[in-house]
């Protein structure tokens, strides 16, 4: 069985995430081999613990996730003249397994998830005289969060189609594994994740410097206190989607969202302040600096979709993020407004992107309550976020209205910030022409990419296999 080493998976790692901006002294985040070579030291860990998360931050930047489920979403439009790919194989026809906008979301994260696993597999023999215990705890639990932050997005890019789990095995062509096992796994890997951190004690500080990212929005996360919070904020996302899952779904675990959904906001239905709803992870950029790489959405091509426009209430502020451009048209689509941030700037190519923040938890919180009969919660945080951006209070008192209540703000609040609609439409099963119009006249209302063409050929098919449980 063949295995690559940590030291050769970071260099890999840092060298596709990496831009070099000294001609002489390599970055911390493009590693020699030299360099790491050796036992795991406080300096190799940065390294690693930077070529990873430099690895999460770009495929979270990338077309297929930033922009792509946007599009599937019915939100947003990208339409270029020389590449109909953006509209054939999104709104107009079904997504290439070959192609950038069929093999997307797979490939970097897996990359990053091999890292981790390396990271983790180094943290068992870390020395006694570079680590505290508390520290390698620290260390590991934060890591396996982030695993399991990768395989959330590959699952939820891929849905039905399933994934496969990373094994140390970097040869093995490991099984397709249905959407409930891959859910299954990520909660698990989540909650051991809380166990590291747990015992390595809330007052720890991981041994590593944190991108600012992770620092500068209200919260430290270098901090495992908070890290504990990130951790649970992310268990209570994904037990709520387990729960809802259409094609399996388990009502029991929408109580234990709303618990774990709390315990990461620290307040109860209604109680959270407008204050804290930016508070949270991200995702920072620095074009041609440190933070290499610009936000991919500041972007000429980008328009919303006109129902964007159409939707939003009287008097509601986040129409502040919709802004005219000039007229956008091919393939059947046109538009005339766009996203504040797509708008092609210097400052837009360094707008942070968020990773998860408060204000997400609290609707998603909501949407647990609607789905467990507590529709008097509901409301309460509904309303809580509603009436921040200058609209009157709602309420709703069945199933149905409530998710309504609750899709029209998670589509203002979170708009441009991640699939998070894309999912919603797809399992409230609204992701069809009963809810949507066509955008053409060939939409097929797609609700996942294929496998990527790579992973077909390695077990010589031409089309998705069945997954396994």
């Amino acid at each position: 069985m063949k295995r690559y080493s940590t030291i050769a998976l970071a260099v890999a790692v840092a060298a596709t995430a990496a831009c070099k901006d000294n001609a002489v002294v390599n970055p911390i985040d493009a590693p020699t081999v030299g360099a790491l070579s050796g036992a795991l030291t406080r300096v190799t860990l940065q390294q690693l613990a930077t070529g990873a998360l430099a690895q999460d931050r770009g495929s979270a930047n990338a077309f297929a996730y930033a922009i792509e489920t946007g599009i599937l979403a019915r939100d947003v439009y990208r339409i270029d003249a020389s590449e109909p790919r953006f509209v054939q194989e999104t709104l107009g026809g079904n997504p290439d397994p070959g192609s950038f906008s069929g093999s997307g979301a797979w490939q970097g994260y897996y990359t990053a998830m091999r890292a981790e696993n390396n990271l983790i597999l180094a943290l068992a023999n870390a020395p006694a005289s570079q680590f505290t215990a508390a520290e390698v705890n620290a260390t590991r639990g934060f890591i396996r969060t982030m695993k399991a932050i990768e395989l959330w997005r590959v699952i939820e890019v891929h849905d039905t189609v399933g994934a496969t789990i990373q094994t140390d095995d970097v040869d093995a062509v490991t099984p397709v594994r249905c959407k409930t096992a891959v859910l299954a796994y990520i909660a698990a890997l989540l909650d051991s994740a809380n166990t590291d951190l747990a015992a390595a004690g809330g007052t720890t500080v991981v041994p590593f410097k944190m991108p600012s990212g992770f620092t500068a929005f209200g919260r430290d996360y270098s901090k495992v206190s908070n890290l504990i919070l990130f951790n649970r904020g992310w268990k209570g996302k994904v037990d709520y989607y387990r729960a809802l899952d259409r094609t399996s779904p388990t009502p029991a675990l929408f109580a234990t969202a709303i618990t774990e959904l709390t315990t990461a906001l620290g307040a109860g239905p209604g109680a959270v302040p407008s204050s804290q709803f930016n508070t949270g992870a991200y995702y920072v950029f620095v074009p041609g600096g440190s933070e290499n790489t610009p936000n991919t959405i500041s972007d000429s091509k980008i328009g919303l979709n006109p129902l964007v426009q159409d939707s939003v209430q009287a008097g509601d502020t986040r129409a502040s993020k919709i802004v005219p451009r000039t007229a956008l048209a091919g393939f059947g689509l046109s538009t005339t407004i766009t996203y504040v941030f797509a708008v092609a700037s210097t400052a837009n190519q360094s707008h942070p992107l968020a990773i998860l923040r408060d204000e997400e938890l609290v609707l998603l919180r909501a949407q647990a309550e609607i789905e467990a009969g507590q529709f008097a919660n509901a409301v309460l945080d509904v309303n809580s976020v509603r009436t921040s951006y200058g609209l009157t209070a709602t309420a709703f008192a069945t199933q149905a209205a409530g998710r309504n209540a609750v899709l029209y703000e998670k589509r203002y609040s979170l708009l441009f910030e991640g699939p998070q609609r894309f999912d919603d439409l797809r399992e409230y099963k609204m992701l069809n022409a009963t809810f949507h119009r066509p955008e053409t006249s060939t939409d097929p209302f797609n609700a996942a990419l294929p496998l990527p063409r790579a992973e077909l050929n390695a077990r010589a098919l031409t089309t998705n296999p069945a997954c396994t449980s």
